[in-house]
């Protein structure tokens, strides 16, 4: 893994192979320590080091860029030409973009000296052991327990230079019975209090003995608890559809023409906040920009959008720095919060007269994106609440809903929230209690 002065040295090299021209550069280091088990056996061990660069260079309207994960100068040198050389069969693009310049030096180093020796190889053996331990006989478990360390590297032909560097520790457990029926539970963070790894066990082991002969129940409108990874799942994809400034411009966002209304119920606000230590920090976006903090909704109303270069020209604004470059894309948030309740989520579950927890959803997909429509499955634990106790297990079903409607009809927010990992960030989001949620389609299991 390259160190800051490393990053900057290929920052350097690049910019020096390409005088004359507008260059950015974005160099992503990274060493990840991975421990997987299977069938309550630990059967893999794995340390990858991995660094790459990605190099683009614009001349007026045209941007050429190529990825390499050679960063030697010989490979730099050829990737640079060949950035270069294909220039001549870019077609112009609509903008000439401006490259960032200032400040000239942002940096942040955020690294939590305590996970590295709290999750080393032996550690995290030892760890996985300790929660294998506590099954019995017809419960097996697999999952990964993961640490890494990031770097963040950028630079400019403006002699800006930006770096960040973190680390962070994933957890997540599965826990399956031999006679049917699964839990799981995951713990993410930067911060050692909040990993707790015997803990995420015993949550996944009581979700598997509890998720046994479950009943199936008919599609329909249900009153739900849903916990916050399947929150944080809803969240990312509301981001993607229409939280960023393009998703607007090209009015295929939830969002398009409703900037200062009512749009969600009032007691939900939420914030891309880079700056909330239960997020991972990046002050800077891949064009170099500063991140900045933006309220996205706040008491139901829509305050902002999330801009990059191209889409903040376009609306004769600022940049927010939430770039990812993805010219498809634009901008994407990456740290969102919930802002938290006051009742915790065993509260919520107690005043729950009739109801349905759900822990997670997979097979998540964009129905509508103007009207907000998901659709998914639940998956590892969906159990039915009665006159405020979990009464059993439900059979996996699907559900299809606008988030314009679901986050109209939130009842109670839990005071606890849960770093979920997203694309390239993390968010930190709250359970929720809905009304009328809708399920439209039933499995066998």
């Amino acid at each position: 893994m390259l160190n800051k002065e490393q990053i900057y040295q290929v920052i350097d090299f690049v910019v020096n192979q390409a005088v004359g021209y507008n260059v950015r550069v974005v160099v992503n280091s990274r060493e990840e320590g991975l421990t997987r088990f299977a069938n309550s056996e630990i059967h893999q061990n794995m340390f990858e080091d991995m660094t790459g660069v990605a190099i683009t260079i614009q001349q007026g309207k045209k941007v050429s860029e190529i990825k390499t994960t050679r960063y030697d100068e010989e490979g730099l040198r050829l990737a640079v030409q060949e950035t270069i050389d294909n220039l001549e069969f870019v077609p112009e693009g609509e903008l000439e973009l401006p490259l960032v310049e200032s400040p000239e030096v942002l940096e942040v180093e955020e690294v939590n000296e305590e996970l590295i020796d709290l999750f080393n190889i032996e550690e995290r053996a030892r760890l996985i052991k300790e929660g294998i331990d506590i099954l019995d006989e017809g419960f097996k478990a697999f999952g990964a327990l993961s640490y890494t360390m990031e770097s963040f590297g950028y630079g400019n032909s403006k002699n800006v230079k930006r770096f960040a560097s973190a680390n962070t520790v994933k957890f997540s457990v599965l826990i399956d019975s031999d006679k049917g029926g699964s839990g799981y539970a995951e713990a993410n963070s930067n911060l050692p209090d909040e990993i707790d790894i015997t803990g995420s066990f015993t949550i996944a082991y009581d979700k598997a003995k509890m998720n046994q002969d479950p009943e199936q129940l008919e599609p329909g409108a249900y009153t739900v608890i849903l916990e916050p990874l399947a929150v944080g799942e809803m969240v990312q994809y509301m981001a993607y559809m229409g939280f960023s400034a393009k998703s607007v411009q090209y009015k295929r966002s939830f969002l398009t023409g409703k900037l200062g209304e009512l749009v969600l119920g009032k007691n939900i606000t939420i914030i891309d906040d880079h700056t909330n230590e239960h997020t991972m920090t990046m002050p800077f976006d891949l064009e170099g920009y500063p991140r900045q903090k933006v309220m996205i909704i706040e008491d139901g109303v829509a305050k902002g959008l999330v801009y990059d270069t191209a889409s903040a020209i376009k609306d004769g604004v600022e940049t927010t720095g939430h770039s990812i470059n993805m010219p498809g894309m634009g901008a994407l948030p990456l740290h969102l919060t919930i802002v938290p309740g006051e009742e915790s989520l065993q509260e919520i579950i107690a005043n729950t007269e009739k109801g349905l927890l759900v822990t997670r959803f997979h097979y998540m997909n964009v129905v509508n994106p103007r009207q907000a429509i998901l659709t998914a499955l639940t998956r590892d634990g969906v159990f039915k609440i009665e006159n405020g106790k979990l009464v059993g297990s439900v059979k996996n079903m699907r559900f299809t809903e606008s988030m314009l409607d679901a986050f109209n009809n939130v009842e109670t927010i839990s005071s606890e929230r849960q770093q979920v990992p997203s694309f390239r960030g993390t968010n930190y989001v709250p359970a929720l209690k809905i009304k009328n949620f809708h399920f439209t389609g039933k499995t066998n299991v």
